[in-house]
């Protein structure tokens, strides 16, 4: 990630009291300070005399809030020194309080240290890194007696200070470039004095997200420059004394703010709660075995994993025994794994040992991890290596939680409109001021400027907050409605800028339950080697095939989580597995009885699948043949590329291809046999050198009966859709084409053709790229496969292609974005990459997934939607808890429909204020103004329900087939907002002087000391734009969701307009009093009031049908 685009606050030489927090290779600026309590009491007495204004400013500029803060609260001391830090993130633009922490750890000079605090010094993490002892001295693996340790918890992890650097490094495991500083040199476990200086350094073991407080949860979810603005609105109306009006606003706002925060935090309890969970575990210590909570684990313990043990809580490493896990959520291998030691002598632990990678190792175990150690002898012994936030479980739930960059721009736009609206604002304070200073000395100088201050506030009433919380929980319940989660509501409004969306296939546009469809095996006919056709039959000859679909898998006793592939091929043999068992940690198979008898394999070592490989495979004993055999299953060029040329049949290629274009998965079989004496010693790197191929091996995947309607669906509502997967080209294009993304085969009536592209670099590094038509094999050059003459075609992108396009950069890269279609053989790494260029481009992006091998995809995306309901849902912004892929319709029309309405919120303001400020200007220059019941029943009644109202009308059926502009400041929005303002104030205008014709008509005489209310011009103009203002819910939504499709908007304008049409005709004496009305005799001068809005209504209709006509003609 890029460091930020703000200029940092700290200045670059730094000094004693400014330092860098080095986290995940960016360099965060820092700076010390210590309370000071006459700083304290000065910033309060300030914020108190300012009327809270000088607060409001901090919790208005979010960002720079703490330092500032800081700068007047606190005192600036050397880093050494400071009690608190503050920490500007470069990543997000954000400022942080950080409390600095000071343990001070004992050790008996006799005493076997514990694992060294480590932390790298270098900011690139790579092989540069170097180890740095924090506050203490490691030689001869002994410890001073005392050492310091000074941290700061930011972002869920401790960074440690160090005095040389005057900077803060991240604290990190048993696990690192370096060689471990081993806490115990036997299997005895630590001592208790050890862990005691362990806890202290590492905190418990947990995941647990802090819990904030109602004002942290407004502050940084609600609190925006509205509700900033709103109390500015309070004073001042206050001191103009509007005493009921204020006391409203602050009623409703508290209201409607209380069930925001109360729903926020209910969905804060709920994220809390799916994380929550409470085990105990055993642990070696002092030789002992300790039965102790799971929040006790520190780096270096023992834990003994047994049969009631079924999660893992820590990253650790297998010393003795072996088990089966399943860690789909951060591999993203959907199959179980085959844990084990990788080491002889167990007790052997003070080895150097490389840093834990997620797939590399297979001894390395994580928290979040199912496992089980099935039918073993003897107890399963870990190293405890990472715990809590350090483990790869706890960095997958710090970046869900990690700040939402792109959806705050809906922020910044909401700060464009705050600007836009105040710019308005200070326009009409502009001309009031000019109105007052025309008028003669005895005017009240503080009244014409509390007067025309209010107009400033008119530009954003009370209820525009209110109003765009209350419809983003309204969005959160229709979509809890169709059992869709979301962790971050503001989300939903960035799911309604989406244009394009990523999808995976495995799971999403398949079922992902494999089914067999048969083997093709090799045979000999004339001493040469032939490929037969497929065979469908479940009755399998007793051989290699058979055999090799009997071991070579990962199957476990883990209930649902084993890959499906290896379920279907295993249940064809009819095999029993029996599980683990005996003192070698194999894996023991029960064959079939036939007329020979009972016959078994005996599984003596695995090599599970890895991504790099592409391959998995077994080293295993034919018990009833005494043989002992390599058996190798997976990527048809990955195992071919290992065998003897001789053992591959002529024409396999060609008949790989056309299954692959058929839509099968495609698993290559091979075979090698064993002489050594030894073979547990074996590496398959060994082994897999001119090895026998013994044939294919076929599934099907079913797709997902749905997933061809949705992608119809969404291509109609003119969306762009891609499909990014780690399967083979052939199969991904297969399965595009059957679900609509690519169009079928090339003929007529195929608009674009299907290319594939194909680059790589020569031994100078100059970029070479080949392209060939998928049907006809046609080749191009590039220009023409650039589409530079004619249409751009559809490509189709490998994983390798797109590694070196990436690499290469350009406008190459730019091209295929702009019109790839299929990205297959793509690696996690590469999905992500792919999502955060469309982004780059300008494409708002959505990525679907399971959830697994999608995960960083998914985070990286605008909107990540996960259709698996596990913890990896935690990955995405939404998640589907029935798995549907319905679910993203559902989410876009959502988006859809929360941004036309916070759009139409907006629009149905910014007409409020111009007609309010305009009305209350005209109002002025008379020397009157609205009475304060007048005021009320506007903002606090009308406008409010209104607002509140627009944010509540359903989703529509389906997703709107056109995507209005995704921002206030549109051209077309504005011109016709303008239309619509410009005939309303002809209107007002025109009833003042039409008013002002009526032979009844008197003035009400002013003081020319203050302003006047209960005047006819003050009780005509409130009768006509109470009205108006009802005007934008009909206009407004018109294009998205006309008002007689929405029955509660329906109801509540008839309610509306019942009143304002009794108070216009029939109003009662006491009414009179409370609002100040000076009404005339004639009643129909009333009645000509309900014309002249009704007119104002069919006109506006009219001018917004031609706005709407010209945006569907573009």
């Amino acid at each position: 990630m890029s460091q930020s685009s703000i200029t940092p606050i700290f200045d670059e030489q730094q000094s004693a009291t400014k330092g860098i927090l080095h986290q995940d290779g960016h360099e965060n600026p820092v700076e010390g300070f210590t309370k000071e309590t006459s700083q304290e009491v000065v910033f309060w007495v300030i914020c108190v005399f300012s009327f809270g204004l000088i607060y409001l400013v901090f919790l208005f500029l979010k960002v720079y809030a703490p330092y500032y803060a800081a700068q007047m609260r606190y005192h600036s001391v050397p880093l050494v020194n400071a009690t608190m830090i503050v920490v500007q993130d470069v990543r997000n633009n954000k400022f942080e309080f950080c409390e600095v922490h000071t343990v001070t750890i004992e050790h008996n000079s006799g005493d076997t240290a514990p694992s060294m605090v480590s932390i790298h010094t270098s900011s690139d993490g790579g092989e540069n890194d170097e180890t740095t002892q924090i506050n203490s001295t490691v030689a001869s693996n002994r410890v001073c007696e005392v050492s310091e340790i000074t941290y700061v918890t930011f972002g869920y992890c401790r960074y440690i200070y160090s005095r040389p650097f005057n900077s803060f490094y991240p604290l990190t495991g048993l696990d690192g470039d370096n060689p471990m500083k081993r806490p115990t040199a036997s299997l005895n476990g630590l001592k208790s004095g050890d862990v005691r200086t362990l806890q202290k350094i590492y905190g418990t073991n947990e995941t647990k997200i802090t819990s904030d407080g109602y004002m942290k949860i407004f502050t940084e979810n609600v609190m925006d420059a509205f509700y900033g603005f709103q109390i500015f609105t309070l004073i001042l109306w206050t001191y103009a004394g509007f005493y009921w009006y204020s006391g409203g606003v602050i009623l409703v706002s508290g209201i409607i703010i209380g069930i925001a925060l109360h729903k926020m935090k209910r969905n804060e309890k709920r994220l809390k709660k799916e994380l929550e969970f409470t085990d105990s575990v055993t642990v070696i210590r002092d030789a002992y075995q300790y039965y102790i909570s799971y929040k006790e684990l520190v780096p270096g313990d023992i834990v003994v994993l047994n049969k009631s043990a079924r999660y893992l809580t820590f990253d650790g490493i297998i010393l003795e025994g072996a088990i089966f896990a399943d860690n789909a959520l951060l591999t993203g291998v959907t199959r179980p794994s085959y844990r084990y030691s990788s080491t002889d002598s167990c007790v052997d632990i003070n080895a150097k040992f490389n840093k834990l990678s997620l797939t590399e190792q297979n001894n390395s175990v994580f928290a979040g991890t199912y496992m089980d150690v099935g039918q073993t002898e003897g107890d399963v012994l870990a190293l405890v290596v990472n715990t809590g936030f350090l483990t790869n479980k706890g960095k997958v739930i710090r970046e869900a939680q990690s700040a939402d960059m792109y959806a705050y721009s809906l922020d910044k736009d909401n700060v464009t409109y705050f600007k836009f609206l105040l710019t308005i604002g200070v326009v009409a304070f502009g001309v009031a001021l000019i109105i007052f200073w025309t008028l003669p000395e005895d005017f009240d100088q503080e009244a014409s400027i509390v007067a025309s201050l209010r107009l400033i506030t008119l530009a954003i009433p009370p209820s525009l907050p209110l109003a765009l919380t209350v419809a983003f929980l309204w969005s959160m319940r229709r979509l809890t409605r169709e059992h869709i989660a979301t962790r971050n509501f503001r989300r939903i409004n960035v799911s309604g800028k989406v244009q394009c969306i990523v999808f995976d296939k495995t799971g999403t546009l398949t079922k992902n339950k494999m089914e067999y469809v048969g083997h093709l095996a090799v045979y000999t006919e004339d001493d040469k080697v032939q490929l037969s056709e497929v065979n469908s039959s479940s009755d399998i000859e007793k051989g290699d095939v058979l055999y090799l679909m009997a071991c070579c898998h990962s199957l476990s006793p883990i209930k649902n989580s084993e890959m499906n592939l290896d379920r279907a091929m295993f249940n064809v043999t009819e095999w029993d597995l029996v599980g683990i068992g005996g003192t070698e940690n194999v894996r023991v198979y029960s064959g079939r009885s036939d007329n020979l008898g009972e016959f078994k394999i005996d599984i003596l070592k695995k090599f599970p699948f890895h991504s790099e490989r592409q391959r998995q495979s077994v080293i295993a004993h034919i018990v009833h043949e005494n043989r002992i055999t390599y058996y190798a299953k997976g990527l048809p060029s990955a195992i071919m590329s290992c065998c003897d040329p001789e053992s591959i049949p002529p024409f396999t290629s060609e008949k790989l291809i056309s299954l692959t274009k058929s839509g099968f998965r495609v698993l290559a079989m091979a075979k090698k046999e064993i002489v050594s004496e030894d073979e547990k010693r074996l590496d398959y790197k060994d082994i897999e050198v001119d090895m026998k191929f013994l044939g294919f091996l076929v599934f099907g995947d079913k797709l997902d009966e749905d997933a061809a309607k949705v992608i119809t669906t969404l291509h109609s509502c003119k969306f762009s859709t891609v499909m990014c997967t780690g399967d083979d080209i052939n199969t991904a294009v297969y399965i595009a084409r059957q679900v609509g993304i690519l169009p079928e085969a090339a003929g007529i009536g195929v608009s674009k053709r299907v290319v594939v592209l194909k680059a790589r670099t020569d031994k100078s590094g100059n970029l070479e790229i080949e392209a060939y038509d998928y049907d006809d094999g046609t080749e191009y050059h590039v220009a023409s496969a650039w589409g530079e003459s004619w249409e751009p075609p559809n490509y189709v992108i490998d994983g390798e292609t797109w590694h070196i396009l990436d690499e290469a950069g350009g406008s190459e890269l730019d091209r295929i974005l702009l019109a790839g279609i299929v990205y297959a053989e793509m690696k996690p790494k590469y999905k992500k990459a792919l999502v955060e260029l469309l982004h780059k481009i300008g494409y708002e992006t959505c990525m679907v997934g399971d959830g697994s091998n999608d995960n960083e995809a998914l985070r990286a995306a605008d909107v990540g939607i996960s259709l698996r309901n596990t913890e990896s849902g935690l990955a995405a912004h939404f998640h589907s808890k029935t798995n549907d892929i319905k679910s993203v319709p559902v989410i876009l029309n959502e988006g859809r429909t929360a941004l036309a309405q916070y759009l139409t919120i907006l629009m149905f303001t910014a007409c409020y204020s111009v007609l309010a400020m305009v009305a209350e200007t005209m109002m002025y220059s008379c020397l009157y103004e609205l009475s304060e019941a007048e005021w009320i029943y506007i903002d606090l009644f009308l406008v409010m329900s209104i607002d509140l109202m627009l944010g509540y009308s359903e989703s529509r059926k389906t997703i709107a087939t056109s995507r209005r502009s995704r921002s206030f400041f549109n051209t077309t929005r504005l011109f016709s907002m303008f239309c619509f303002l410009i005939v309303c104030i002809a209107v007002q205008v025109g009833l003042i002087y039409y008013l002002k014709e009526q032979i009844w008509y008197e003035h009400v005489p002013t003081s020319f000391e203050e302003l006047t209310e209960g005047s006819m011009e003050s009780t005509y103009i409130f009768f006509l734009i109470i009205f108006q203002l009802t005007f934008p819910a009909i206009v407004y939504t018109m294009e998205t969701e006309p008002v007689y499709k929405n029955t509660f908007m329906l109801i509540l304008l008839a309610v509306l307009y019942v009143i304002n049409a009794y108070l216009d005709l029939f109003s009662a004496s006491w009414i009179n009093d409370i609002f100040e009305f000076d009404v005339s005799p004639s009643i129909w001068f009333r009645v000509q009031i309900l014309l002249f809005a009704l007119a104002n209504l069919i006109v506006n209709i009219l001018v917004e049908l031609v706005f709407i006509f010209y945006r569907s003609r573009r």
